[in-house]
């Protein structure tokens, strides 16, 4: 038996000893969908127990906060930390950690850092500031690498502020970066376009005949991050797929690209090691299950249908279907919480680089959402943007195609209407409505998706799938493929 079969034995026993479930059930986020289900909450025991449960999902998320009191839903009677998901179904949905929590999550973050960090290593790190959880990760680091007895410096920035600080970049040097691949990606672009500005004006400032030369030669020849950052070694990248961007990315940093998983509503997050074969999932506070694909087809066909599991430490290579989280946080414990990615198992025996836990690869999404990199649409918020009603039309079909335009994700959006009075006013009108989105309105205007352009057809054919079911979004085949520079 490994290590890693040997934890999940530990984890079923601390189901019982935590009393997670009867816990659990205390809140309304739980209460009523497993009272529905006719449980007997005080029965239920280990992993018997946890599949008998119904899912979680985001959905589930967002009603329990629109319709019952924070006392309701939480379970301690104080909270930490409040963080927020993005809100991609228009409201976002807030999670509560207790400081508990929150030093479980940093504990594991430090001690996956030092796997390949120093003491004399700096990190510059690009985070969306609070309430969002990568805010707090700056302190996660340095906090909890100082608890292991190696303080690593950390350079944090939001990416408001890296232009700002750029000065200090230069003449800290760092060595590692962590942040979104489209964003980094997007700095390279900056850093190319600003470097020679920066540099002169630091010449003119300093009097230095050195720098002015400098800022000659960045005109002649395009400067990357690569050409400032010289003792830049490595990149750990999370909030949306690294593939894609991985070769860009080495390219114009001039490092080693890892990629890393989590997700705001709870524990239990992966990470890429040096043998580059799939990102580990330790599953050092929480238990993962993964839904295969042929349950999934059964729940599509039956919605009354609880699908079937296989628990991450018995899961076979080769297996694919969709992650399932449950975690032993304080405040708000996810209890088989959809995080709606697709994976696929890589290996689940000890890799060569010592690390004895399964290996995942995310393949996709398996909602019907809109994946424009680190920024994500709900299809079903899009819908309701694209049905208000309008002066010049109204939307009888619609389809959005995402492709790319170099390393940026590009939308067309293609109506089929009911009516038009004037098709350019209507395409303004839509667009508007769209714009008035917050997620939207942050990706368009910050430059993080291309709008490429509405079409208006007179006829729009649907791709059909599963149970006769409409696919909304279509992605151009090379689209999760290696991104073109």
């Amino acid at each position: 038996m490994s290590e890693f079969q040997k934890l999940y034995q530990k984890h079923e026993k601390r189901l019982e000893d935590t009393q997670l479930f009867q816990k659990a059930y205390k809140s309304a986020l739980y209460h009523e969908r497993w009272k529905k289900r006719n449980l007997n909450v005080k029965e239920l025991k280990g992993y018997k127990g946890l599949k008998t449960i119904p899912f979680t999902s985001a959905n589930d998320l967002r009603i329990a906060w629109e319709n019952h009191s924070v006392e309701d839903l939480i379970l301690t009677e104080t909270v930490g930390f409040w963080y927020t998901t993005s809100g991609s179904m228009g409201n976002k949905k807030w999670i509560p950690w207790t400081y508990n929590d929150y030093q479980l999550a940093g504990v594991a973050i430090a001690h996956t850092f030092m796997k390949t960090l120093s003491p004399t290593d700096r990190i510059l790190t690009i985070v969306l500031p609070p309430p969002f959880i990568s805010g707090s990760s700056p302190f996660k680091l340095l906090e909890n690498t100082g608890k292991l007895g190696t303080p690593i410096e950390v350079l944090a920035f939001s990416p408001e502020y890296v232009q700002d600080g750029f000065g200090l970049l230069m003449k800290r040097s760092p060595t590692v970066i962590v942040g979104t691949p489209s964003i980094t990606l997007r700095m390279a672009d900056e850093v190319a376009i600003n470097t020679p500005k920066i540099l002169k004006a630091r010449a003119d400032m300093e009097k230095s005949m050195k720098l002015r030369v400098a800022a000659f030669a960045t005109k002649l020849k395009k400067i990357y991050p690569k050409n400032i950052f010289k003792d830049m070694k490595y990149g750990y990248f999370g909030g949306e797929s690294l593939d894609p961007y991985r070769k860009a990315i080495e390219d114009k940093w001039g490092l080693e690209a890892f990629d890393v998983y989590a997700f705001t509503e709870g524990f239990s997050g992966g990470y890429e090691c040096k043998e580059h074969n799939g990102m580990h999932f330790p599953s050092h506070h929480a238990i993962v299950e993964i839904i295969p694909d042929k349950e999934l087809e059964k729940e599509e066909s039956d919605p009354d249908y609880l699908a079937g599991t296989v628990l991450a430490s018995e899961a076979e290579k080769g297996l694919t279907g969709e992650l399932v989280v449950t975690d032993f946080k304080e405040a708000m414990p996810m209890v088989r919480y959809r995080v709606r990615d697709a994976v696929k198992v890589i290996g689940n025996d000890e890799c060569a680089c010592g690390e004895d836990s399964v290996r995942l690869k995310i393949i996709g999404r398996t909602d019907s959402v809109i994946n424009l990199g680190i920024i994500r649409l709900s299809a079903i918020i899009f819908d309701q943007l694209l049905r208000k009603e309008f002066k010049n039309g109204k939307v009888n079909l619609w389809e959005v195609f995402v492709s790319r335009d170099k390393y940026k994700p590009k939308i067309t959006l293609t109506i089929e209407p009911e009516f038009t009075n004037n098709e350019e006013e209507f395409k303004k009108e839509l667009f508007e409505s769209l714009h008035e989105f917050d997620l939207f309105q942050r990706g368009y205007d910050n430059g993080l998706f291309v709008f490429d352009e509405i079409k208006i057809v007179s006829e729009l054919k649907h791709e059909v799938y599963g149970q006769g079911k409409s696919r909304l979004v279509r992605y151009h085949p090379n689209f999760f493929e290696e991104v073109k520079m």
